[in-house]
C-alpha cells in the first residue's frame, strides 16, 4: 500500500532546509533581537510620554540631532576600516584604531563644551548650555569603546551583537524611566543618555575577548584607516546634513511641542530604517567584502537573497503604512494624536531609505564610498531647497512630502551607481516599490471599511495641527 504524502511535507522540508542556511540564521539573529530592542524602546517611549511633556522631547530632538551631527561630521570610518582591513586581527592595527577613536572622542567633547553657550544663545534657551555640557560626556565614553566590537561585525557574529544590543537597550530603558519617574523633567532624558552610553561602553569589553587596548600610533595602519576614512568622512558629513536638515529646520520654525510630536513619529519610522541599516552593516557589507573577488560566481545567489530580504521588509512596511495611525492613537494620549497623521508619511519615505541602505552597504563593500556621498548629497539638496519653500508656502504637510521626495532622490542617485554593478537590480527595486504602495492602499481601504483603522478621510482629519 502506498503511503499518503502530506501536502505540508514539501513545505516543511523547504523550511527545514532554509533554517540550515547560515545566511537565514544570521538574518534571524539580526531581526529577532532587533525586534525585541525596538519593542523595549517603544514601551519606553510610551511610558516617558506619560511622565514627561512633549516640549521635553522637543529639546532632546535638538540635542540628539546636534550630538549625532557632531559624531557624523567627524566620522573617519574606523569601524568600516576594521571590517574591510586584512590586518583586522593584528593587535597593533586594533590599538591604532582605538587610539584614533579615543582622540576623536576627546576632541569632540572639547568641541561640544566650547559650542554649548553659542548654541544656547542661538536658540534663546540658556538651559541648553548646561544640557549640551553634560551630554558631551557621551563623546568620551564612545571613544573608549573596545575595538573588538567591530570584529563582531567583520566576523558576522550576529548572535553576540544581538545579545549585546538587547542588554544595552534594557539598561537604557531602566535608567531613563527611573530618572524620569524620580525627576520628571528634561534632565532625566539627558542623564539617561549619558549613563546608558557609559554602560554600553563597559559592555563592549564584556562581550568580546577581554583585553585592554593600548595607545598606539602605527603610521602604516593610520594611513590605511585615513585613506579609506576620508571618503567615509565626506559621505557621513553629507549624510548628517541629509538626515538632520528636517530636525534642525523644524526645531527653528515650529513650536517645541509640535517638534516633540514629530520626534515621536520619527522614533517609529526610524525603527524600520535602523533595521535596514542593520542588515546592510552586518550582512550585506561584510558579505560583499567577502565576495567581491568572485562577483560573477555568486551574483545570482546574492540577488535572490537580497530580493527575499527586501520582499519581507516590503510586506511588513505595507502593513505598517496601513495601521500605524491606529497604533499611535492606541498607545499615546490626545496630546500626540498629530503623530498618527505624520507617521504614515514618514513610513512612505522610509521605504526608499531601506532601498538606499541596502544599496549603500553594497557600494561600501565594493570600495565605492564616493557613490554614497552622491546619494546623500542628492537628498540634502532636495531638503535644503524644498523644506523652506514648501513649509513657508503650504505648511508642514508639504514639508513632509519634501522629506519623502528627498529619500527618493537619495535612492535614485545610488541606483545610478548600482547599475554599473552586478550584485543588485534596479528593476527589482522599482517593482517592489510599486508593490509596497499598492498593498498598503489595499490594506488601508479594507481595514478602514471595517473600522479597524481610520479611513483615509479620518486620517487626514488627524493632521489638523499639521496642515490646518
Amino acid at each position: 500500500m502506498t503511503e499518503a504524502v502530506s501536502p505540508l511535507k514539501p513545505l516543511a522540508g523547504r523550511a527545514l532546509a532554509a533554517s540550515r542556511d547560515p545566511l537565514v540564521r544570521r538574518a534571524a539573529w539580526l531581526t529577532l533581537p532587533f525586534g525585541v530592542q525596538q519593542a523595549i524602546r517603544l514601551g519606553t517611549s510610551i511610558v516617558l510620554a506619560r511622565l514627561l511633556a512633549p516640549e521635553m522631547f522637543g529639546v532632546m530632538v535638538l540635542i540628539n540631532t546636534l550630538r549625532t551631527g557632531t559624531e557624523l561630521l567627524s566620522d573617519l570610518g574606523i569601524g568600516q576600516s576594521v571590517v574591510r582591513s586584512p590586518h583586522a586581527n593584528n593587535r597593533t592595527f586594533l590599538d591604532t584604531a582605538f587610539t584614533v577613536q579615543l582622540a576623536r572622542g576627546v576632541l569632540l567633547m572639547v568641541f561640544a563644551l566650547a559650542a554649548a553657550w553659542p548654541v544656547a544663545h542661538a536658540y534663546n534657551n540658556p538651559e541648553l548650555a548646561k544640557i549640551i555640557a553634560v551630554a558631551s560626556l557621551t563623546f568620551l565614553f564612545t571613544g573608549l569603546q573596545s575595538p573588538d566590537l567591530f570584529l563582531m561585525q567583520r566576523d558576522i557574529r550576529v548572535a553576540h551583537r544581538g545579545i549585546f544590543g538587547m542588554v544595552t537597550v534594557v539598561a537604557q530603558s531602566v535608567i531613563t524611566i527611573g530618572l524620569a519617574w524620580w525627576w520628571g523633567n528634561v534632565w532625566a532624558l539627558v542623564w539617561g543618555l549619558v549613563l546608558s552610553t557609559f554602560f554600553s561602553t563597559a559592555m563592549t569589553f564584556a562581550f568580546a575577548p577581554f583585553r585592554m587596548p593600548r595607545l598606539t600610533w602605527h603610521p602604516e595602519y593610520w594611513n590605511e584607516i585615513f585613506h579609506f576614512g576620508k571618503w567615509v568622512f565626506l559621505s557621513t558629513a553629507i549624510y548628517f546634513a541629509a538626515i538632520s536638515t528636517d530636525k534642525i529646520y523644524f526645531s527653528a520654525v515650529l513650536p517645541l511641542g509640535l517638534v516633540g510630536i514629530y520626534g515621536v513619529a520619527r522614533t517609529f519610522s526610524d525603527m524600520l530604517t535602523a533595521l535596514a541599516q542593520r542588515f546592510g552593516s552586518f550582512l550585506v557589507f561584510p558579505k560583499v567584502v567577502e565576495l567581491r573577488q568572485r562577483r560573477d560566481e555568486v551574483s545570482a545567489t546574492f540577488q535572490h537573497k537580497r530580493r527575499l530580504a527586501l520582499g519581507a521588509i516590503a510586506v511588513a512596511l505595507a502593513f505598517a503604512l496601513a495601521v500605524s495611525d491606529r497604533a499611535i492613537l492606541l498607545l499615546y494620549d490626545a496630546r500626540y494624536q498629530a503623530a498618527a497623521f505624520i507617521l504614515p508619511v514618514l513610513f512612505a519615505g522610509a521605504w526608499f531609505a531601506v532601498l538606499a541602505a541596502f544599496g549603500e552597504a553594497t557600494l561600501f563593500g565594493l570600495d565605492r564610498p564616493r557613490a554614497s556621498a552622491a546619494g546623500n548629497l542628492a537628498k540634502f539638496l532636495v531638503l535644503i531647497v524644498g523644506l523652506p519653500l514648501a513649509v513657508a508656502q503650504y505648511g508642514v504637510f508639504a514639508g513632509l512630502i519634501v522629506l519623502l521626495l528627498g529619500e527618493g532622490a537619495r535612492w535614485a542617485a545610488l541606483s545610478v551607481a548600482l547599475r554599473a554593478e552586478r550584485l543588485t537590480s534596479v528593476r527589482d527595486d522599482v517593482l517592489l516599490t510599486l508593490g509596497v504602495f499598492a498593498l498598503a492602499v489595499a490594506l488601508k481601504t479594507g481595514l478602514g471599511a471595517t473600522g479597524l483603522v481610520p479611513t483615509f478621510q479620518q486620517w487626514w482629519a488627524l493632521g489638523a495641527p499639521v496642515h490646518g
